[in-house]
């Protein structure tokens, strides 16, 4: 009988041609950016700026769609991220045309919640004012924020039970953020200093909120979606939203 005997460098190119056909069966899908990895393939940072494919999809939360790649709009840090990054407080739009470099503008939103990083600053303009180092939204929101929001506010889900240093930002929040504007109320607490009143005493009256202490100081809020009363920390009220060129982005 004839034997054959076949060489490792055989071996070798026919275990490669397997892997690659291997891989080359998994959908391959586009991001654009830095963002997480999957902890399927070992988690960490994808630090890659540019255009780029994984074979593991993105979620829905985390994600926005950029002309059919993932663009990341959550906090980097919380993955392990640590290079440049600037601070925001609460809810804001994301540039993503101008943080990739594409001419047509599209504007995606962040509904974080509270202090948290991303890796960019957002463009100059009326729409943010910094305080404490952090940026606070300070422009008018467009409809399509509260419409999508219900679609996107879940992300904090995913952020509560992560451990990791986010920014302290403690500042009274400039006149016109968004977290603190009536009809935009989301969860977001206004913390730091703010008016203190030294009971006793807490009248509602109207359609109007007035909290009223021995010092005599009056406060009055227009009829938000909820209010929170706390007598010796001040009231917060939270908000956000998110546009994408004028029309909703895919989910």
């Amino acid at each position: 009988m004839r034997k054959i005997s076949i060489g490792w460098p055989t071996i070798l190119v026919a275990t490669l041609g397997f892997q690659a056909t291997a891989a080359a069966d998994k959908r391959q899908v586009r991001y654009v950016n830095i963002h997480p990895v999957a902890k399927s393939d070992g988690g960490g940072m994808c630090q890659i700026e540019g255009p780029h494919v994984h074979v593991y999809e993105a979620d829905k939360l985390q994600y926005r769609d950029h002309h059919g790649a993932n663009f990341f709009v959550g906090d980097p840090v919380a993955y392990g991220y640590d290079g440049p990054k600037k601070s925001y407080k609460g809810h804001h739009p994301i540039h993503v045309h101008a943080v990739v470099g594409t001419p047509e503008p599209d504007v995606e939103f962040c509904y974080l919640d509270g202090a948290h990083f991303h890796a960019f600053a957002p463009p100059p303009g009326p729409e943010f004012q910094v305080a404490g180092d952090a940026h606070f939204y300070v422009a008018e929101p467009p409809p399509v924020y509260l419409e999508a929001r219900p679609a996107f506010i879940g992300i904090n889900a995913i952020y509560t039970p992560i451990v990791y240093t986010r920014p302290r930002v403690i500042v009274e929040p400039p006149v016109g953020w968004i977290g603190i504007r009536a009809g935009f109320g989301g969860g977001v607490h206004v913390g730091g200093p703010g008016v203190v009143v030294a009971t006793p005493g807490v009248f509602v009256k109207g359609p109007k909120v007035k909290v009223k202490g021995s010092i005599g100081v009056g406060i009055y809020v227009p009829p938000p979606p909820s209010i929170n009363v706390n007598i010796g920390v001040g009231i917060g009220v939270g908000g956000g939203y998110k546009v994408k060129g004028g029309k909703r982005g895919r989910r």
